[in-house]
């Protein structure tokens, strides 16, 4: 049945296939017209989704052999077999799968086997017939009725194949052999987990014998009051002409004329499209059997000055990096699916997509000219395996595919694949040519072919940074200067304040948001709005990439790559998003929603303030409503509304608050900005951001105490305090507060600890192993000499101090007081002076252990989500009641997190005893139930084990967070390296009353 295998083959892409065409489900006139929500909802399409008979194989001989053969397994498509109990999960980074041969795959090359019995829709003779494969990876062969219709691969493209002669009335037969591995492996190395299988729809149009077969619609705008939406018919068969209607976005049909070939609609005051006004005509192309609709954004884009323009209003990019990934299909994904992530982007202000790093399905398009997105299109294609050959990367070898031409026509293939189908989706603002490929002569071709396909896009490739500079490539098809992780420092010199560059700079990917990341988001977005050349970037990236093996505590199991018994994997470099696999929100997406917010206070001074509008397109006085509330010392809160009358996009409304409110012995306004009416995927009344003016912290006194004597006993290793119903025990080997007891009640009996050692978080991958050598994670205090200081109101007890570890010299040194007044107040203080030739501290602190029974955390501080010093910035100060167990984010590979910096005041309680931290100078604390240990070294969160205690964090500092488990160094000025560390704070353990 397979006279000649093609998988193997550089020069064949693809057998017997349809040419390529916009996409389009062709309705019958009499049939209410085509809608995303309805997309198969007519008698043309017989829809080949649900149960097929299965079978998988090792090897494409034996599945070959046995094609014919009976198959009893089932396997529902769209699916992908992987996650179904046949072959191997595999995450792979940058990893090529196979030995690099190509276009030779293994011998034992997974594959599947399907089949399935169909019947057509009202068979029609006079009918032609297009059977459709939205996406299938790798590569796959086709049978109908046992005759061989053809062969195709590129995964995320459209295969269409006509198989009018292949079918008949009644009962018919197709079967499909998918490969894992073909030549096409070597171009879709992608970072993601590998799975194989048929992922999108499959279904067969029946198309009328006299019909459209292809069109371009581009919209043309003039002036400012004038568009024309210009039809053109680039393929027909046995067709004279065509009716093509225009319809308003209110539905209304404004205009229809014949068409043979093309025609143009002339609009008065155009109702344009935006990723803020999503405004959609709808164009039907008429004939006598066929109805074809599609929707129309009227929108122009540019590339001038250095921006990028859309509509002749310069905008900037709020994009996010986008995989097709859900932790229990994996690439399969359904409307619901897009529609709840494309919800949460548009709350969290995203208003940009790049669909790393391949085409989506037709529907995600439909979905982004509705709900409104620029959209930044990449062809299926990466081949960054090739730096991998002989260990870490080699970018000598970048360049290897790209520019030997016999990849070429692959790689022009894949281009035209990821343009042609897509191009009358107006959200799709850029093609990118793909991802990590190098730069050659294959590129410079594809992205003339690029040009000649359409030249209204701007094309984005970030891989001309890796050309070999001694030949003159032409790079001038390159519309935006493109690069991934830099440094904020670096993008300003290097290409923000070079005067030679022509072009606009973008960040295709940044602020790798691996685990407790990203930090350094506030200074790459003030780039942003201070240059007008910076248009923007997409976040790395949207979503946490992981596998559901189960349910724990009623919340979903995820595992990683190396989970799964694989020999070749990259860990959890997959768990690299600002939602969690099943879509719940981490801290940084709200960072992000805060630094998009549509509103931003850009000045204060007193009373006055100043606000600019960061949109692009909108009056805010008809989208937004923005209300004060101001809070006062004593805790009165006052609301007020601000008004905002003609608050025009990017201009600036300046308001004194003392119209509003008195400000004597304010401490505090918070301005929020709600939606005033329903807006696409986001209610009336939805919160899309604030801005925080702290006037006066309050002070949070702690009230009711009694004086009481003091005495002491200084036996063995302890110095035992007295102060009325409260015993403190001191240690003077260590400097630590071994125990407090409350008549005779245990408050806590596990000593205090200085800590300088975090559990790694993911961008601490390439310092953690200079903080282990220097012994800062088991690190311990050894008192050298102590004072006992009697004074009017106190007992001093002056330890002279190390911090130290085994074979290392110390890395602290200095005195810690223990200060205990006569109501019961104790003040820990630390004078210490760092060993500057050791690495720069992960954190300093103190580490308290307790019972779990100390659960309940009420802070004034920075909350609700967790802050460092370069992370957090959607904190706000406030008065904050939380748990322990709800303090921090939920991150598969357990790491620090549930930090919150600038606190001056935190209480922990039990059922009896509170514990309060208070200081004038704000800390951070961070309160769990797992202990250092734990969290350094257990892989999977739902591995943790419950160790009874409760650990409380009172912390000076801790080094920042940075994006370095891909992006920059760790900026310096948010390295923990001071040479000397000052530091104090109060405690108080009561008795709840």
């Amino acid at each position: 049945m397979l006279k000649q295998i093609f998988h193997e083959n550089l020069d064949i892409q693809n057998v017997n296939t349809l040419p390529r065409r916009a996409f389009y489900i062709p309705y019958k006139p009499q049939e209410a017209a085509y809608d995303f929500t309805t997309r198969y909802n007519t008698s043309n399409v017989t829809v080949m989704n649900g149960d097929w008979h299965f079978e998988y194989f090792d090897s494409f001989d034996s599945c070959v052999a046995n094609l014919t053969k009976e198959k009893k397994q089932r396997l529902t498509v769209p699916a992908v077999w992987n996650l179904h109990g046949y072959d191997q999960l595999q995450y792979l980074n940058t990893q090529y799968p196979i030995p690099f041969d190509p276009p030779y795959v293994p011998h034992n090359n997974p594959c599947g086997s399907y089949e399935k019995n169909f019947e057509l829709e009202n068979y029609n003779q006079q009918s032609d017939y297009h059977l459709n494969f939205e996406g299938v990876a790798s590569a796959f062969y086709v049978w109908i009725n046992d005759e061989f219709v053809g062969y195709s691969q590129i995964s995320h493209s459209i295969s269409e194949f006509d198989i009018t002669d292949f079918v008949s009335a009644g009962m018919n037969n197709i079967k499909v052999i998918v490969v894992k591995y073909s030549d096409g492996t070597y171009f879709e190395d992608q970072d993601m987990f590998r799975h194989s299988g048929i992922f999108r729809d499959v279904y067969v149009v029946k198309r009328a014998t006299s019909r459209v077969d292809d069109f371009n619609i581009t919209p043309h705008l003039i002036g400012d009051a004038h568009a024309n939406i210009n039809v053109h018919l680039t393929s027909k068969t046995q067709l004279n002409e065509a009716e093509v209607q225009l319809f308003n976005p209110d539905g209304e049909l404004i205009a229809k004329q014949s068409v043979e070939q093309q025609c143009r609609f002339a609009i008065d005051k155009p109702q344009l499209w935006s990723a803020e006004q999503p405004n959609l005509y709808t164009v039907l192309i008429v004939t006598e059997d066929e109805v074809i609709t599609q929707k129309v954004g009227i929108r122009e884009v540019e590339i001038k000055n250095n921006q990028l323009y859309v509509n002749g209003a310069s905008i900037k990019l709020r994009g996010a990096n986008y995989h097709d990934s859900i932790p229990g299909t994996g690439y399969v994904m359904d409307e619901a699916q897009f529609i709840q992530d494309l919800k949460l982007m548009k709350q969290g202000n995203f208003n940009a997509i790049r669909t790393a790093h391949y085409p989506k399905s037709p529907l995600f398009y439909e979905l982004t000219d509705y709900y409104g997105f620029y959209v930044m299109s990449e062809a299926d294609l990466e081949t960054h395996g090739v730096v991998r050959f002989y260990g870490e990367e080699d970018q000598d070898n970048f360049n290897l595919i790209m520019d030997d031409p016999q990849y070429q026509a692959a790689i022009i293939e894949r281009i035209e694949a990821s343009i042609i189908p897509l191009k009358n989706y107006n959200s799709i603002i850029s093609w990118s040519m793909g991802n990590e490929s190098g730069f050659g002569i294959n590129m410079v071709e594809g992205l003339k072919h690029a040009k000649s396909l359409d030249e209204t896009r701007p094309l984005h490739y970030e891989g001309t940074l890796y050309r070999d500079k001694a030949k003159n490539y032409d790079v001038s098809n390159v519309d935006m200067i493109s690069r991934m992780y830099p440094s904020p420092e670096e993008i300003e010199l290097r290409y923000l304040t070079n005067s030679e560059l022509d072009k606009p700079f973008i960040l295709c990917e940044y602020a790798h948001a691996m685990g407790n990341s990203p930090g350094d988001l506030h200074e790459y977005q003030e780039l942003v709005e201070r240059y007008d050349s910076f248009i923007g970037g997409f976040v790395w990236e949207w979503c946490d990439h992981a596998i559901t093996v189960g349910v724990q505590k009623g919340e979903p199991v995820f595992r990683y790559g190396g989970d799964f018994g694989e020999r070749l994997h990259d860990g959890n470099f997959c768990v690299d998003g600002i939602v969690m696999p099943n879509r719940e929100p981490h801290d940084s997406y709200y960072d992000f929603k805060y630094e998009h917010r549509p509103i931003k206070l850009i000045k204060q001074e007193g009373s006055k303030i100043s606000f600019r509008n960061q949109l692009d397109f909108t009056n805010i006085e008809d989208l937004i409503t923005i209300t004060g509330y101001a809070t006062y010392l004593n805790e009165d809160v006052k609301e007020f509304a601000v008004n905002v009358h003609e608050f025009m996009p990017k201009t600036i409304k300046d308001i004194d608050i003392s119209n509003y409110i008195t400000t004597e012995n304010l401490s505090a306004v918070m301005f929020k900005y709600n939606l005033n009416k329903e807006e696409g995927l986001r209610h009336n009344g939805f919160e899309l951001g604030y801005d925080q003016v702290v006037y006066e912290r309050k002070t949070n006194d702690v009230s009711h105490l009694t004086s009481h004597e003091l005495s002491y006993k200084d036996v063995d290793n302890i110095i035992n305090v007295k102060c009325g119903p409260l015993v403190y025990a001191f240690n003077k080997n260590t400097s630590n507060l071994e125990s407090v007891i409350h008549n005779d009640v245990i408050v806590f009996n596990t000593p205090t600890k200085i800590n300088i050692w975090r559990a790694p978080i993911d961008n601490d991958v390439n310092i953690k192993g200079e903080w282990k050598y220097a012994g800062y994670e088991d690190a311990f205090s050894i008192a050298r000499d102590y004072e006992i200081v009697e004074e009017s109101d106190s007992l001093k007890l002056i330890f002279k101090t190390v911090v130290i570890d085994d074979v290392v010299p110390p890395i602290l040194t200095g005195n810690v007081t223990w200060s205990v007044y006569k109501d019961g107040k104790v003040n820990v203080s630390f004078d210490l002076e760092r060993n500057v030739k050791a690495p720069y501290l992960p954190r300093f602190g103190v580490e308290f252990v307790l019972s779990n029974a100390y659960e309940k955390v009420n802070y004034y501080g920075y909350g609700p989500y967790i802050n460092y010093q370069d992370k957090g910035v959607a904190a706000y100060l406030d008065n904050f009641n939380t748990t322990v167990e709800e303090n921090g984010a939920n991150h598969i590979k357990p790491q620090e997190t549930g930090s919150h910096m600038g606190t001056s005041f935190v209480q922990l309680a039990n059922q009896q005893f509170s514990i309060v931290a208070k200081s004038d100078t704000p800390f951070s604390f961070n309160a769990t139930h797992y202990s250092l240990q734990q969290l350094t070294h257990t892989a999977h969160k739902d591995e943790l084990q419950d160790e009874g205690n409760t650990y409380l964090y009172i912390d000076y500092l801790q080094s920042g967070i940075g994006s370095n488990s891909c992006g920059p160094e760790l900026n310096s000025v948010y390295q923990f390296d001071a040479s000397e560390i000052s530091f104090d704070f109060d405690l108080y353990f009561l008795e709840n009353k």
